[in-house]
C-alpha cells in the first residue's frame, strides 16, 4: 500500500483511540483509492488541540507531496463522530492535494490556490456523497459575487495574503473562507459544463483550464 498510516501517542492522550483511527484510516485509504491512484504518502496523526478546525476537532496540512500531518483533538466533545465520518473527509481532501502537488503543484497565484482547494474538496463528494463542508458554501449569492470581483484583481498576484483569502480578513473585507468558496464554486461550475469529468481525473489539470472554462460560458452567452 502506498499509504503508510502512523497515530503518534506521546502523551498518552491518543493512545486509547490508536486502534479506532488506523482502522478508520486504512478503510478510507481503500475508499478513497477506488477512486484515484494514490500517491506513496506517510500519513501521521497526532494530538494538537490548537491546530484543528474547532468545530470538527480534526485538520489536514499537505506541505510536501509525501506527507500528509492530521492533528487532533482528542478531549473534543464528539471526537469518536470526528474518527468515524471526518477521517475519510479529511484524507480524501489531503491526499487530491498530494497528488496534484505530483503533477502540476498547488500554484503559486491565489487562482491557481482556490482551484487546488475547490478541486479538493468536490473530491472530498465525490469519495463520500456528502453536503459540502461549511467553507465551501461560506458566502451568500450575492457575497460570493462580490467578492469574485475583488479576488479576480489579485487572481495572479504571486504574493497574495493566503490567510487573508482563505481565512479572512476584516481589514481587507475579506469574509472568512472566502478563498474555499470562491474556488469551490468556480470548480463546481467546470463540473455542471463536463459532466464527463470527475474531480479524481482533474488532479493534474492547470489551474488555466478553468479560466478558459469561464470564457467559454461568457461567449456562449453573447
Amino acid at each position: 500500500m502506498p499509504v503508510n498510516i502512523f497515530v503518534l501517542t506521546a502523551g498518552g492522550r491518543l493512545g486509547k483511540y490508536k486502534n479506532r483511527i488506523l482502522k478508520a484510516a486504512k478503510e478510507s485509504v481503500k475508499i478513497i483509492g477506488r477512486k484515484m491512484q494514490l500517491p506513496d504518502v506517510d500519513v501521521v496523526f497526532y494530538n494538537n488541540p490548537n491546530n484543528v478546525i474547532p468545530h470538527l476537532g480534526i485538520s489536514g496540512f499537505t506541505n510536501n507531496p509525501n506527507l500528509i500531518l492530521v492533528p487532533l483533538n482528542p478531549l473534543f466533545k464528539y471526537f469518536g463522530k470526528t474518527i468515524n465520518e471526518e477521517i475519510i473527509r479529511t484524507l480524501a481532501h489531503e491526499l487530491h492535494h498530494c497528488a496534484r502537488l505530483k503533477n502540476v503543484g498547488y500554484g503559486n497565484m491565489l487562482f491557481e490556490a482556490m482551484i487546488s482547494e475547490g478541486l479538493a474538496d468536490h473530491f472530498e463528494l465525490q469519495v463520500t456523497s456528502r453536503k459540502p463542508q461549511k467553507w465551501d458554501t461560506a458566502l451568500t449569492c450575492v457575497q460570493l459575487r462580490a467578492i469574485k470581483k475583488k479576488a479576480m484583481k489579485e487572481f495572479h498576484n504571486k504574493n497574495y495574503n493566503h490567510s487573508d483569502w482563505f481565512f479572512g480578513s476584516k481589514k481587507r473585507k475579506i469574509p472568512k473562507w472566502a478563498g474555499y468558496t470562491i474556488g469551490f464554486n468556480l470548480v463546481g461550475e467546470y463540473l455542471k459544463n463536463n459532466p464527463n469529468k470527475k474531480p479524481s481525473q482533474l488532479f493534474a489539470a492547470k489551474a488555466e483550464e478553468f479560466v478558459k472554462e469561464k470564457e467559454r460560458q461568457k461567449n456562449h452567452r453573447r
